[in-house]
């Protein structure tokens, strides 16, 4: 994975001021400074990845509104294919990943989550035939981790399918709500 995939991915979901990047990237866990956020969107943009507006905020001051180039949009999809398919999911790459695919309309997406569903799928079966075999009796500690493991894969599994489902459907605009089909 790239360095810079968490700053594009941030701006290919939503395009933002950097200062509202590192916020975001910082909620999502990836540890950022603002030196180090400011001098890497800086290289970006003098890279062609990205491009900056400047725009008068709230209180008329100036301030860099910050899109993707058509060259950040494909490094940014290459990037997400290569993150999804090898990040852990509860990853906060993995979100970012997921977030910017439908940005970037990766059309990969649906294969690489049902490649991922499949290996966590023959992890599940593999815990449940460990448990399965298990005494009952046994170390009380060592079962709890295994049906804590099998709870977790089970839980990804109905993730990975609600993530497939929702991208079957367009998105709803903020502060509207989906109609059922009469």
């Amino acid at each position: 994975m790239n360095d810079d995939f968490p700053i594009l991915a941030a701006v290919a979901a939503h395009p933002a001021h950097p200062y509202q990047l590192l916020d975001h990237l910082n909620m999502l866990g990836v540890k950022a400074t603002r030196s180090t956020l400011y001098r890497r969107v800086d290289a970006l943009i003098a890279t062609g990845l990205l491009e900056a507006h400047e725009e008068r905020g709230e209180r008329g001051h100036p301030r860099r509104a910050l899109h993707l180039t058509e060259a950040g949009k494909r490094r940014v999809a290459e990037d997400a294919v290569d993150v999804i398919r090898k990040e852990p999911l509860e990853s906060p790459f993995f979100a970012l990943a997921l977030n910017c695919a439908q940005a970037t309309d990766t059309n990969v997406l649906p294969g690489l989550l049902r490649m991922r569903m499949s290996g966590v799928a023959r992890k599940l079966t593999d815990e449940e035939r460990q448990l399965a075999l298990s005494p009952q009796e046994g170390d009380y500690w060592s079962r709890a981790g295994r049906e804590r493991r099998v709870a977790h894969l089970r839980a990804d599994i109905a993730w990975l399918q609600s993530v497939l489902g929702r991208r079957d459907t367009p998105p709803v605009a903020p502060g509207h709500t989906r109609r059922a089909a009469g």
